[in-house]
């Protein structure tokens, strides 16, 4: 379904002469709107998908593997000319034998996900860049035999399926087989006894009202605290402030590092999530994300943009565009709007290196509280931090945790020097209705373990009476020693200010660019 009309491929397969249609229907009562024609006669059209602003048609073959290697994806541009195709690889072939292709849909995660008639499976492909053949990534075993499959577009990452046979309609999540396995590292937190050690200041200044969204980063014995500041008309701007590494509780504050955006931009109204990373010896970047003004909820949030400095404290917009937009596609993780994470350079296994940006994706506006406000953690590459490649949705809500079955969001990834991956993010849960402050692993910055029960991922909590009774969000975690620095904000988005808290327990060393 997309643009509010719903597409259904249709064939009249086995019958001679085949005849191929797309049949277009009004989603709400089935009003039949239109018949999209076929002039291709080899070939049965099985499914139909819209991504990335071009169609995707599968036309199936039957009977021996000669002729089922000759089922294809075909992707065709918005006016319905075919641009170019793809086959199916034999280890994806010798399982639809002796039938062919029946269901196919892109997944949150950017990849194909296609069924046979028969088996109890699903195949992940990954589409190439150039015509040829796909790639097969994996097989999963699925309660449903084969035949139609769609992804959900208002709660991402769940996927229908059928059985045929039981006229059955089964409902899934998707996930990975380590995601609930035991987590390498416990990390207890023991927060500063002066919290909030950032609160608003008084009316005037342009961090009146909010103190949120700390991005700290260590430069010798002092804190550079980047934040953003909300003042008395509601606006937000990005601030620095500093302190000595032994005086936690003595900030230095400025005025904002820059100016919003001008009107109509997407940066007209708010610039918060501040994240600045060191780029190279004498260039830093400061991802930050806009509100527009415009829209409601996450949807008026429609890009990340950047600001540039020589030095780390000197700052300049980069561009009044954002370089890392929302898609507008609907079903896609970031559909709506996005919003901040951090940035992290990773070497690759032949020596070369890509900047990763993991980011939040706002995927919907669902009218369900957990529909609404669910958010999804996403990730982008780049090889010069300006023009990102997103790759889809790494990390869902979870839906059996009563502290993340909302949404996941802000995430602040850090690497190992072993090669591995630590993330911390916030998350939204039935549980508290607002945020907590969760954590995650990974091997290779992809697929997330998040523990094998409910709570071993669970790291700062709402508590007390006090400035973080309803909510602890937006963390950002340094390495000092064998030990963490967690800053991060509390009540009503960053009403009460910022506080900090330090792993009381040694852990793996780790390091971030």
């Amino acid at each position: 379904m997309t643009g509010g009309k719903l597409y259904c491929a249709h064939s009249n397969w086995p019958q001679n002469p085949l005849k191929n249609t797309i049949e277009v229907f009004k989603p709400e009562s089935l009003e039949h709107l239109e018949t999209l024609t076929f002039p291709e006669t080899a070939g049965a059209i099985n499914w139909v998908d819209h991504r990335g602003g071009k169609w995707w048609v599968c036309y199936a073959f039957y009977g021996q593997i000669e002729n089922v290697r000759k089922t294809r994806i075909v992707r065709y541009d918005e006016n319905w000319q075919p641009e170019a195709e793809w086959t199916f690889p034999d280890s994806v072939v010798k399982r639809f034998l002796p039938n062919s292709n029946s269901g196919g849909a892109f997944g949150p995660n950017g990849l194909l996900y296609a069924t046979g008639h028969d088996h109890g499976e699903v195949y992940v492909l990954r589409i190439p860049d150039t015509p040829g053949m796909l790639e097969h990534v994996e097989t999963l075993s699925a309660p449903i035999a084969g035949q139609g499959i769609a992804w959900d577009q208002s709660d991402i990452g769940t996927f229908f399926g059928i059985v045929r046979r039981d006229k059955e309609v089964v409902k899934l999540r998707l996930t990975h087989s380590a995601e609930f396995s035991e987590l390498r590292d416990r990390i207890q937190w023991k927060r500063e006894a002066q919290n909030p050690i950032l609160p608003p200041r008084a009316a005037g200044n342009f961090d009146s009202t909010r103190c949120m969204n700390p991005w700290v980063v260590r430069q010798n014995d002092q804190y550079h605290l980047f934040y953003a500041g909300g003042d008395d008309h509601s606006q937000h701007r990005i601030g620095m402030a500093t302190a000595n590494v032994d005086a936690i509780t003595e900030w230095k504050r400025g005025d904002p590092l820059f100016e919003k955006g001008m009107s109509g931009s997407f940066d007209a109204r708010w610039c918060v999530l501040p994240h600045a990373i060191r780029m190279a010896d004498d260039r830093w970047h400061l991802y930050y994300t806009g509100n527009s003004g415009q829209g409601t909820g996450l949807s008026s949030f429609p890009g990340i943009g950047v600001a540039t400095s020589v030095d780390g404290k000197n700052w300049s917009r980069f561009s009044h565009q954002p370089v890392l937009p929302r898609s507008g596609e609907p079903g896609s993780p970031d559909a709506i709007g996005v919003a901040g994470g951090s940035v992290l350079k990773v070497e690759r296994s032949d020596g070369t290196s890509e900047w990763r940006f993991y980011y939040t994706g706002c995927p919907t506006t669902g009218k369900a509280h957990l529909l609404n406000q669910q958010k999804t953690i996403c990730l982008a590459v780049s090889e010069d931090g300006i023009h990102w490649d997103k790759r889809g949705a790494i990390m869902l809500r979870d839906p059996q945790r009563d502290y993340e079955n909302v949404g996941v969001a802000g995430p602040v990834v850090l690497q190992r020097d072993d090669g591995s991956f630590q993330m911390w993010y916030s998350a939204i849960g039935s549980r508290w209705g607002y945020y907590c402050i969760c954590y995650a692993e990974s091997d290779d910055g992809i697929y997330w373990t998040r523990g094998a029960h409910s709570g071993d991922n669970l790291q700062l909590t709402p508590t007390g009476s006090g400035w973080e009774s309803q909510m602890v969000e937006y963390p950002s975690v340094i390495r000092e020693g064998n030990q963490f620095r967690l800053f991060y904000c509390g009540n009503g988005y960053g009403r009460t200010g910022i506080g900090t808290a330090v792993s009381i327990e040694p852990d793996q060393q780790t390091r971030s660019e």
